[in-house]
């Protein structure tokens, strides 16, 4: 297995460099499609077909295609707002004001503080920090599990933080030496994830505290041929309804029941990666961290904790729970 994790900045072909954690060449790759709102929200087009790349050594999983920083940007613009909730469901049925509702309220509860400073205790970091960003952290709500003299948010939304933090919208203008940086349900929507942890360790003290958090996304592949799934996708791209009847059925089967049916499909959303334990593992090694402890928290996501340059006991090393591939 290389030794170095891939990064290839070119967002139209992401595995020509190898897979994104751990660089290995030994990937497969499956024909899905471009959710019809990602593709018209963010380039204007309609859906298309792509690819999902898993890597069979790390288990990473990863869409073949990413979004430029101009597509970041209109896609990202006004998130979750009332006009993005309505043009959403014109393509997701299953995309809901109750169902957004909901994901906000998980997003800003007390399951998920509570899970991050479990963590922290777990992997023996400090008490209190000098300071602690977090880092696409919305207004600040994780940082509320985060005993910190100073406290801080970095996010391109530029929405008003809660009393006590900072906020910082411009990534030109935000300093570094931070003790600890918190990154909670961000990796998974990077185009480049070495290059985006690389950025994180550029603002973060020596021997300062990482927190990453990214959502357990699994499932069993659908059975059939890739040739006549891809024949078959092709069939369903000019139909908007027929397209969001089949993407119902196959969301609902690999969100119930972890697996995909005969010729069903991942749509490409905001979600670009599907990380395993052993992929977390692999980028933060391969960015110049040391992964303390790495697994499923309390409010059942994936997690590491990591320090940059720090020099740890191997026989310290605590692994919760590992996923595979």
């Amino acid at each position: 297995m290389p030794t170095s994790a891939a990064e290839n900045p070119y967002h139209l072909q992401r595995s020509a460099a190898g897979c994104l954690c751990c660089g290995s060449s030994n990937l497969q790759h499956e024909t899905q499609i471009v959710s019809g709102f990602l593709a018209a929200r963010a380039w204007g087009g309609p859906p298309q077909l792509t690819q999902l790349v898993c890597c069979a050594d790390c288990g990473l999983r990863f869409f073949e295609r990413g979004l430029s920083e101009s597509e970041v940007a209109r896609y990202y613009r006004s998130y979750r707002d009332a006009e993005y909730v309505r043009d959403r469901r014109r393509w997701e049925i299953f995309y809901t004001p109750t169902q957004h509702a909901a994901q906000v309220a998980w997003s800003h509860s007390a399951q998920r503080t509570e899970a991050l400073r479990a963590a922290l205790t777990g992997a023996d970091a400090p008490l209190r920090f000098a300071s602690a960003l977090d880092h696409g952290g919305d207004h600040g709500h994780m940082l509320t599990a985060v005993e910190a003299d100073r406290k801080a948010v970095f996010d391109p939304s530029a929405r008003a933080t809660l009393p006590g933090i900072d906020g910082y919208a411009d990534s030109h203008l935000l300093p570094g030496g931070w003790d600890l940086i918190l990154s909670c349900q961000v990796l998974e929507h990077v185009s480049v994830p070495a290059a985006y942890l690389r950025e994180i360790g550029t603002l973060l003290a020596d021997s300062g505290w990482l927190y990453l958090e990214v959502p357990v996304e699994q499932w069993r592949p659908a059975p059939g041929s890739d040739a006549l799934r891809a024949a078959w996708l092709k069939l369903l791209l000019p139909s908007r309804p027929l397209l969001m009847v089949a993407d119902l059925l196959c969301t609902a089967s690999r969100i119930k029941l972890g697996r995909l049916p005969p010729l069903g499909f991942v749509a490409m959303r905001e979600h670009l990666n599907y990380f395993t334990a052993a992929a977390l593992r692999a980028i933060l090694t391969n960015g110049g961290f040391t992964v303390h402890t790495c697994g499923i928290n309390r409010a059942g996501q994936l997690f590491a904790v990591a320090r940059k340059f720090a020099t740890v006991n191997a026989g310290s090393d605590k692994t919760l729970s590992t996923i595979t591939c």
